[in-house]
This record gives structure tokens, C-alpha cells and sequence, in this order.
């Protein structure tokens, strides 16, 4: 393969990637601005760290950090345990129907919000269905769901849609990994658990990590779900810097641009700590 050929696809796509870091990076870049509470379109032209002080001593967005982290972490690791479950499975079935576990990945977020509107509010399909056999709490069930501050709403919308792309990107590396260490650990006496436990699921361990940092800055970051299945308080950071950026109070846009990269520094420390953590897994394997 000649060197032109090599760097051919890189070459190829060169164009739109830089595109796109452009867009990310000057986006990045004037909210960090605005942050600071650079402002010239309005008359703020005084770099100040006042509104990062502000959000951080305010008690309303404290429980919005707190409340994002505890639906972050809960539904990721729930999607990954079900995620490595249904993956072990397919393996060991060696079923053929993998394509049913994808549909959740090309349905919308705000699709997935209508449809957990539709089936699991406390008017909605299964309440209904509930009531008509008899559960005459029903209604007072499911209100306990959606748009509560328990965010038990979101976290079950999250592990729908985040299941299905944990299990696709571990059945990928358990299709390549031998069986033979694992059935050798049976053949010595472990039971299918115990080997699972002790032979796969290390190797398996730097994938899940991956998949898992994913899943949770994705979550950590994002707005839709949690704006439309959330209570009124507390919202999520996201959801909360989103309705300082549509204040008509142009003066409130740096509260919105602080909160929004406290968001991404959260992720960037997220994706840091994991990579650190995998890095190592892989060394000590290596080693």
C-alpha cells in the first residue's frame, strides 16, 4: 500500500472534521467568555469570575449538580450491568436476533420521552390498564414516576435508550474474545458465574469502562429527557443553564455559559479519570 493510499481516508474527511472543531471549539470558547462575564453585545466588558462564585453558593444549583450526578451514575451503571447481561446472553444463545436490541439506539430522545408520557404516566396506558383490573391506586403509582424529584422517570428513559448501545459494543469484543479460557475454568471445576467472573469480565473490563464514560458524560450533558420527564425542582444542570439562557435578562446569559462549562469540565475530568483507570487495567494485563 503506497503512503498516498494510506492517508487517503484522512485525508478525505479532513474537511469536515476541521469543520466541526472549528464549530466546537469557537463555541467552547465564547461561552468560556461570556462565563467570565465578557459580554461587549450588551455593554459587559469586565472579566470577572463572580458568576462561577454565584452558582457554586447557590443552593438551587448545588442540588441540581447533585441531583445530575445521582441520575448519571445510576442509570449508567444499570444499563451497563443489563447491558453485559443481555450481551453474555446473545453470546451464549448465539442468537441471530440482535437487530430487536437495536431499535432503542435510532429512536430519538424526545421519542423516548413521548413514549414514557404515553405508557407510564400516571393517566397513561399502563395505569389505565392497572385501573381496569382492578388496582384502583393505580394512578397513584405511576404518579410517583414521571415528573417527580426522585428523577425515576429519567433514569428509566436513560436505560432504555443507553442499554442497547452498551450491549452492542460489548457483544462486538465478547464475538472476538475465546471461549476456551472460560470453558477451561468450567472444565477445572468453576461454575459458569465464577468464570464469567474471574476470566471474562477482565478482559471485558477495559470496554465497559469506555462504554460507561460514555454513557454518563453523555447523560451528565443532556437536556431533553430530563427538561421533559423532570419535576420542577430539582432540575438538571443542563436543564437549569438552558432556562438561564432563555431569560429575556440578557445580563443572565453568563450564569447560563458558567453553568454550561461547569458541565463540560465535569465531563472532561470524567473522561480523564476513566482513560486513567483503563490505561492501567491494560498495563497490569500486559504485564
Amino acid at each position: 500500500m503506497s503512503r498516498k493510499s494510506k492517508y487517503r481516508p484522512y485525508l478525505e474527511t479532513m474537511p469536515v472534521v476541521a469543520l466541526l472543531l472549528f464549530v466546537l471549539v469557537f463555541g467552547i470558547l465564547g461561552a468560556f467568555v461570556q462565563s467570565l462575564g465578557y459580554f461587549p453585545f450588551i455593554g459587559m466588558k469586565e472579566i470577572t469570575l463572580e458568576y462561577y462564585t454565584k452558582i457554586f453558593t447557590n443552593s438551587s444549583f448545588l442540588k441540581s449538580l447533585s441531583f445530575t450526578l445521582y441520575i448519571s451514575a445510576i442509570s449508567s451503571i444499570i444499563a451497563v450491568v443489563l447491558g453485559i447481561i443481555i450481551a453474555s446472553l446473545i453470546v451464549s444463545l448465539k442468537s441471530k436476533k440482535e437487530y430487536i436490541y437495536k431499535i432503542p439506539i435510532v429512536v430519538p430522545h424526545i421519542t423516548v420521552a413521548l413514549f414514557a408520557i404515553t405508557f407510564l404516566s400516571d393517566s397513561g396506558f399502563f395505569a389505565r390498564i392497572l385501573y381496569s383490573m382492578g388496582v384502583r391506586n393505580a394512578q397513584e403509582i405511576f404518579s410517583n414516576i414521571l415528573f417527580n424529584s426522585n428523577g425515576i422517570g429519567i433514569i428509566l428513559a436513560y436505560i432504555w435508550k443507553e442499554t442497547s448501545y452498551v450491549m452492542l459494543t460489548c457483544l462486538a469484543v465478547l464475538k472476538r474474545l475465546s471461549s476456551k479460557h472460560e470453558m477451561a475454568a468450567i472444565n477445572l471445576g468453576a461454575s459458569k458465574w465464577y468464570a464469567f467472573r474471574k476470566v471474562t469480565l477482565p478482559m471485558l473490563l477495559p470496554t465497559i469502562l469506555s462504554v460507561f464514560t460514555i454513557i454518563f458524560s453523555f447523560s451528565f450533558g443532556s437536556y431533553e429527557i430530563p427538561m421533559l420527564l423532570g419535576a420542577t425542582v430539582p432540575k438538571a444542570i443542563a436543564v437549569q443553564a438552558f432556562i438561564e439562557y432563555q431569560n429575556p435578562m440578557m445580563t443572565n446569559r453568563p450564569y447560563a455559559m458558567a453553568m454550561n462549562m461547569v458541565i463540560i469540565a465535569f465531563c472532561v475530568l470524567f473522561v480523564l479519570l476513566f482513560n486513567t483507570i483503563i490505561k492501567r487495567i491494560v498495563m497490569n494485563e500486559k504485564n
